[in-house]
């Protein structure tokens, strides 16, 4: 394009000098020479511009501010139309440039070369470059210097003012307008990186064009960081929205109700409108915005239950709003498999990356952790190139990251992402500064849906100091925990780690006796997981174990799935327990190596077995089955498999390997709790010692045994009688002897103790 169609290469600036000059031989009177410089620059050097922008100003009797947006929006609509005597092309390139504040020279030639052909007929945009250098040069850019953006082009105030107000009163200015937020809104879908000026001008375009589809797109290429990165604007942009468009865009209508609370509780300062962002998006508080949550649809069905029409956008807020009724109701599968469809749909990078944090989230519930990791892994990068202070995206990456982690046995990655996640923020340093602390335990939440980052984040790290035996830690995470509002189904972690808990620090037999039902006071809402039921009887039964009542442990057993390698772990030891060794050894031989059982169940087993060894007399390999424990306990990164054996049993195994170097090994992998082996070795000798360790088994004579026998199969005294060939007096004197040597006094309650101690097999049930 040639952009001086007029053929003139004329600077068409005046001299500062020469512009006070004429300003004031125009009759307006002497000007200070302050604000005749401020009207210089923000004029462009058109004096007959600033003439008349200052008889505007002194007919209407109001104060010149030049560099003020609302003064210039005020006063250039009693201006006549602008001409900046340059060519069409430059003229339209400085129209389109004028719709922007702030942008990089690369913004602003996307701008260019996608808005300016449709101001000008078809010609086009054939050197953007120059176009920019001439409009430079003519004072209608000026180049601004920012220390995070770096060089940044601008249109000076009043000059933007004016062009903005001449372009929309023209036929052609709101397909320009659209045409420009289309090129801008795609930049920010692809990009995943937001300019807060940019971002500021896209919405304030999209709204008083009435730029409906364009602005929902905004919201879901940024999402609830608006109003992060632009508090005024996203406010303003998102109040009193008409009643229609509520109605019809459900997704505009989300965030026109969140921008007038947060509207309402913060006044006009940024710094008070990003506190009210966070606070409206507390725990519990966000979930109840979200029109409609329903949970009975399926996947590739809305939730009416029609099928989604194909072609149609997939949005970000709907979508989220059926992730979130599919896992409410227990369907994670389903959750996850929408999930997954919906992203590939997705135009920006951040919706996707929402969309598929809660597709990880559902395969974790549906005990697809290596799944949920690698997506996790996938979106990691972009969240993090992309991360805005304040969002919960990236914090919830790596809090969902660390759990998941954990929880399947990769220790490694936990650790990793529990200290990334240990890094302060720009906000917590601001507090730092200023003297107010941010720490997780003792403020409010410092990103927005703290509730996907917190409670992740505070299991993962009590789960992770069990392991290293880091108790007084796992208390205060688990305190916070307790104390915290919305726990959702992550409530299952707490009643396992507080028994966990009692179990390696109770001093007395109650500290075991009341944890299961005090555990149960953290029930919240939602459906469990398979997984997330087998942790509640992994937890129970442990305890159980803990205090002998090992028939109640192996009802808890009972309910755990057939996939859940606990259940092996826990009747192994409570045959240890029960003083059955050479069963303990004969099973835990059978399934040590077996596919079903993970690294962390074999570093059980191996102790169990040494244990058991052990109490069999045989030293040599009990010694070698525990180095063996150690050694994998190391490898796994949790002392747990060593510290949940009874304690004399462990004080023994410790003292006959204590010179041996796997212990050194072990500290320096628990290092951040132990400085030397001995310091970790006497952890080991101090914790759990309310445990039993062997319960209380009563010795049956082969007379008493056939009675339990008889009493299995549901024979009644006259039957019995009728077997022994004995009057039913002399039976009822044998059955009140059995039930006080088992220490209750009915029928139910003996086979339940004989059950439990193992005198009752499959067989008589």
């Amino acid at each position: 394009m040639s952009s001086n169609a007029e053929g003139t290469a004329q600077d068409p600036r005046l001299s500062l000098g020469d512009f006070i000059v004429e300003l004031e031989s125009s009759g307006v009177g002497p000007v200070d020479t302050d604000l005749s410089h401020l009207l210089w620059t923000e004029c462009a050097g058109r004096a007959r511009f600033a003439e008349a922008v200052l008889r505007a100003a002194a007919t209407a009797g109001v104060t010149v501010d030049p560099e003020s947006v609302s003064f210039a929006e005020w006063v250039v609509e009693l201006c006549p139309r602008l001409s900046l005597e340059l060519g069409p092309g430059d003229t339209a390139a400085a129209s389109v440039l004028a719709q922007l504040s702030d942008v990089s020279e690369k913004t602003a030639v996307r701008a260019l070369t996608a808005v300016a052909d449709d101001l000008l007929g078809g010609i086009g945009v054939n050197d953007p470059d120059g176009v920019l250098s001439r409009l430079h040069s003519s004072g209608i850019l000026t180049r601004v210097e920012d220390l995070v953006r770096g060089s940044l082009l601008q249109v000076p105030t009043l000059i933007a003012a004016k062009l903005r107000h001449d372009l929309a009163t023209t036929a052609g200015g709101k397909p320009v307008i659209a045409a420009l937020l289309e090129v801008l809104i795609e930049h920010m879908e692809s990009a995943g990186t937001v300019e807060p000026e940019l971002l500021s001008d896209v919405l304030l375009l999209a709204r008083h064009g009435g730029c409906w589809p364009q602005l929902l797109r905004v919201t879901e290429a940024v999402g609830i960081p608006m109003f992060l990165l632009t508090p005024r604007t996203a406010c303003t942009t998102f109040r009193l929205l008409p009643p229609k468009i509520r109605a019809d865009w459900p997704g505009l209508g989300f965030y026109g109700t969140l921008a007038e609370d947060i509207d309402a509780d913060s006044a006009v300062d940024p710094a008070r409108i990003r506190s009210a962002a966070i606070r409206h998006t507390g725990p519990g508080l966000l979930r109840s915005r979200l029109p409609a949550i329903l949970g009975a649809s399926t996947p590739g069905e809305e939730e009416s239950g029609e099928a989604r029409t194909v072609g149609l956008p997939t949005d970000v807020i709907g979508t989220v709003r059926q992730l979130i009724g599919l896992a409410d109701s227990g369907r994670h599968s389903d959750a996850a498999e929408v999930g997954i469809l919906a992203a590939m749909e997705m135009r920006s990078v951040r919706g996707r990356s929402v969309v598929r944090l809660l597709t990880a989230i559902a395969l974790h519930h549906a005990t697809k952790s290596r799944r949920a990791l690698s997506l996790l892994n996938e979106i990691e990068g972009p969240a993090r190139a992309g991360h805005i202070d304040g969002d919960f995206l990236l914090p919830a990456i790596i809090a969902w990251t660390a759990l998941i982690a954990a929880v399947s046995g990769d220790c490694e990655r936990a650790d990793a992402h529990l200290a990334l996640a240990a890094e302060p923020s720009e906000l917590s340093r601001a507090g730092a500064e200023t003297g107010i602390s941010t720490g997780r335990s003792e403020t409010p939440p410092s990103v927005i849906i703290d509730e996907l980052v917190t409670p992740p984040l505070r299991i993962a790290a009590a789960l992770r100091a069990l392991d290293r035996l880091d108790l007084e830690r796992a208390q205060a995470e688990f305190d916070a925990l307790s104390a915290y509002p919305e726990m959702r189904t992550l409530w299952v972690y707490l009643p396992l780690i507080a028994r966990t808990l009692a179990v390696l620090s109770a001093e007395a037999e109650s500290g075991l006796l009341f944890v299961n039902d005090a555990a149960e006071r953290f029930r919240d809402s939602g459906v469990l997981s398979e997984a997330e039921t087998d942790l509640l009887a992994i937890g129970r039964s442990m305890v159980f174990i803990a205090l002998g009542q090992l028939r109640w442990a192996e009802l808890d057993r009972e309910k755990l799935s057939p996939t859940c390698d606990a259940r092996i772990v826990l009747d192994v030891r409570s045959k240890l327990v029960a003083g059955r060794n050479d069963e303990a050894i004969a099973c835990a031989d059978t399934w040590f190596y077996h596919r079903s059982l993970g690294p962390r169940s074999r570093a059980e087993l191996a102790a169990i077995r040494a244990a058991a060894k052990l109490r069999t007399g045989d030293e040599a390999a009990a010694k070698s089955d525990f180095l063996m424990a150690v050694s994998l306990s190391t490898w796994v990164s949790s002392l747990l498999p060593l510290a949940l054996l009874p304690l004399p049993d462990r004080s023994r195994l410790i003292d006959l390997t204590a010179d041996s170097p796997v212990w050194a090994e072990a500290a320096n992998e628990f290092s951040e709790t132990f400085t030397s082996p001995a310091q970790l070795m006497e952890r080991l000798r101090e914790i759990g010692s309310v445990s039993v360790d062997r319960a209380e088994t009563p010795q049956l004579s082969a007379g008493e045994a056939q009675l339990i026998d008889f009493l299995a199969r549901g024979l009644s005294v006259a039957e019995i009688a009728e077997e022994l060939h004995q009057v039913t007096g002399t039976v009822k004197n044998r059955l009140s002897a059995l039930y006080r040597k088992f220490g209750v006094s009915n029928r139910a309650d003996v086979l339940i103790r004989a059950r439990s101690f193992g005198y009752l097999t499959e067989q008589h049930d």
